[in-house]
């Protein structure tokens, strides 16, 4: 067929067959663009079936007109055999794209809100597609997701012409009997799709549910040597979770892929809206590099959905024991945590929190023995400080972090830890160094120019200089010249203000690599002579915690707890402590840790206390809204509904605009749970007109 004219198109050449047609390259001579010719196969051209199915692929798609959404251009006839023109797409699958592996963060979010924002489209004119998986989602050149293959899409009930079920046994057929991709979409299908049940937009939204899990960690979430063992699994089973897989994934979108997945449709998202909400949050929160926690509608999933612990019901990702950041924060003289309630883990779990790893212990003194042996041969100089190192505020380090020379773009899979920001301080005069209190305190003899480095000690500038340098091949992939740079870089500066950021860049080097071992030792370093740098300081136990997680050492939760707990008593102040209370919440629900809260004088899930100290310490962090909610909801567990209402009136009033009927909710139990009919009023009025609530709150009012 190529060369051949086919109605007004050129064909170029062939893009590839599938298990229902041909797919070629074309011109369109009339407007002078190129588009794909989708043929079907010869040898189903005469199938009904297959044709219906064909048709029904090109008259759906072309009545949708969005950028996440191939383009249909027009279907013809040609020599008797159908065929569809349509955009001409440039890039990959992308079940290519993933190929095993995690994508990227930066990536999957912001494929992902794309995809959501496809299926909110379809939805909205009543169709869904039915057959949503990483095949059927292609990934452009420049980085736009595109749904394809509407051919098992339909109307729903509410807008079809007919009412008829909308799921028959031909579609089941269709679906799990061609060979070749039975299993692949099999994978992919909703439980009550294989039921046989009656479809709504929500069964699309499990099945995207089950491509982000797949991006996420590169591995299908349902899996099976059978069609039955595959529906055993969507049915009956629960995947693992995400984070075991792939330490990078964000709290917030395990609980997201859980949501999704829920078997009950009733606690699934309902709308696509909602979910890409979600996606969107969590998405500028990663970007921004805040606690990436959703200020939309995570809400905790029910039983019958993943059990896992970020998102079970009987423990919320961030439902933890949070013996440290109660007492230690309340403790802490520069933050303390007013009103928080003061908790005392049981026997157990203090053991854990005292423990040191063994590891840690025994890296420390083979780096301090090292310090010692090079310090005795005169290599290593003492850092002799001012002291206002010691009362600088965190405020400075940040703002000095803020100026940082951003890092390398990441590629498109993950690696395998995590990435650390480092950062390389903007060049500074010494003498304006030292006039923050920074600078390094060095003899100068008399007569000579104090701001001419002394000892052999060179001033901070040239290791900026020296550390733009190793930044730039490490940037170019040329890793290991760049460490041996700032090694080299260091020995030579020691004193220098900026040796931290250079020791931090070290180890995100490693990090980025996947030279775990080295990344950790580099982080413990880091730890051990540049304690006194908060913001850096900070960031690299951030980041060794996650190294530790990801380890096979034994008590490894336990050890990363303690890190995360390090962060949140040592460093309150700087922008690591929320976040790190956030993921040390998900490995102490992990370990399914209660607490005896001093507030309420009884034993409470640990999570009670996390929340609530995160929302008294941090009340501007990204995460106070699902906070609250995840507040509100333990309290309703223990049956205290008047502080569930009151938690659920809270955030209405901090974030009108959430989409989780706050206070519709919190009215709800005032008025049934409380019997308080006054504060019921209060509550329903602050129901926004833009709730689906409004109307029912309006009557509510009018009694």
């Amino acid at each position: 067929m190529v060369d051949e004219t086919v109605s007004h198109y050129r064909v170029l050449e062939s893009l590839g067959a599938g298990g229902m047609g041909v797919v070629y390259k074309a011109e369109d001579v009339k407007l002078a663009r190129t588009v794909a010719l989708k043929f079907l196969a010869p040898d189903r051209a005469q199938d009904k079936q297959t044709l219906d199915r064909f048709l029904r692929e090109a008259r759906t798609a072309s009545s949708l007109n969005h950028p996440n959404i191939c383009t249909i251009y027009e279907i013809d006839e040609h020599d008797g055999t159908q065929f569809i023109a349509m955009e001409l797409l440039d890039g990959q699958p992308l079940d290519r794209m993933i190929d095993g592996r995690p994508l990227t963060m930066s990536r999957l979010l912001g494929l992902a809100v794309q995809i959501a924002d496809g299926l909110d489209a379809a939805h909205a004119l009543g169709i869904l597609h039915r057959d949503i998986k990483p095949a059927n989602i292609y990934v452009t050149a420049r980085g736009q997701a595109k749904i394809l293959d509407f051919g098992l899409a339909k109307l729903t009930r509410e807008r079809a012409d007919s009412a008829r079920p909308a799921v028959s046994q031909l579609d089941t057929e269709l679906l799990t009997t061609r060979q070749g991709v039975a299993l692949g979409t099999v994978s992919y299908m909703s439980p009550e799709q294989a039921r046989g049940d009656e479809l709504d937009a929500r069964s699309d939204l499990f099945s995207f549910g089950v491509v982000l899990y797949e991006m996420a960690t590169g591995e299908r979430s349902f899996q099976g040597s059978t069609s039955a063992v595959v529906f055993d699994a969507i049915l009956n089973r629960d995947p693992r979770a995400p984070i075991e897989l792939n330490a990078n994934v964000p709290v917030e979108l395990e609980r997201i892929i859980a949501r999704a997945l829920e078997k009950d449709r009733r606690h699934r998202y309902q709308s696509a809206t909602e979910m890409r909400a979600d996606l969107e949050s969590v998405r500028r929160n990663h970007e921004s590099g805040g606690v990436s926690v959703s200020s939309s509608s995570m809400a905790i999933p029910a039983p019958s959905g993943a059990s896992w612990p970020s998102a079970s019901a009987a423990g919320v990702s961030s439902r933890s024991g949070m013996r440290a950041a109660a007492d230690g924060l309340s403790r802490s003289a520069s933050q303390p945590a007013q009103g928080s309630g003061h908790a005392a883990v049981a026997a157990p779990a203090v053991a854990a929190a005292d423990r040191k790893p063994t590891w840690m212990l025994a890296l420390s003194g083979i780096l301090l023995l090292a310090t010692v042996v090079l310090f005795v041969q005169g290599r290593v100089r003492p850092v002799v400080t001012t002291a206002a190192n010691d009362t600088t505020g965190a405020a400075a380090e940040t703002k000095e972090f803020a100026a940082a020379v951003a890092p390398a773009a990441t590629p498109d899979v993950a690696p395998a830890v995590p990435t650390a920001s480092a950062a390389i301080p903007p060049v500074a005069p010494p003498a304006a160094a030292a006039a923050a209190g920074r600078a390094a305190t060095v003899r100068v003899a008399p007569g000579t120019d104090a701001t001419a480095p002394a000892d052999g000690v060179t001033g901070p500038d040239q290791l900026v200089e020296q550390m733009r340098i190793a930044k730039a091949k490490i940037d170019a992939k040329l890793y290991d010249q760049g460490v041996a740079d700032l090694k080299t870089a260091l020995s030579q500066n020691p004193t220098s203000t900026s040796a931290p950021a250079a020791q931090l860049l070290i180890a995100s080097t490693y990090n980025s690599q996947g030279r775990s071992a080295d990344a950790m030792a580099a982080y413990v370093e880091l730890r051990s002579k540049y304690g006194s740098s908060k913001a850096v300081a900070a960031e690299g136990t951030y980041r060794l915690a996650e190294l530790v997680l990801q380890s096979k050492q034994k008590d490894k939760e336990a050890d990363a707890r303690n890190l995360f707990s390090e962060v949140v008593t040592s460093y309150p102040k700087t922008p690591w402590a929320a976040r790190a209370l956030v993921r040390r919440a998900t490995l102490e629900e992990r370990a399914k840790l209660r607490v005896t809260d001093n507030e309420l004088q009884t034993s409470v899930p640990a999570a009670l206390v996390s929340y609530r100290t995160l929302v008294r310490t941090y009340p501007n962090a990204d995460g106070n809204e699902v906070a609250l909610e995840e507040m509100a909801d333990l309290y309703d567990d223990l049956r205290r509904y008047d502080l569930a209402a009151e938690t659920l009136q809270d955030m209405a009033t901090r974030f009108p605009n959430n989409t989780r009927d706050a206070a519709w909710r919190a009215g709800e139990l005032y008025e049934k749970r409380v019997k308080d009919g006054e504060k019921a009023r209060k509550a329903y009025m602050m129901v926004p007109m833009t709730s689906s609530r409004y109307r029912d709150a309006q009557k509510k009012l009018q009694k």
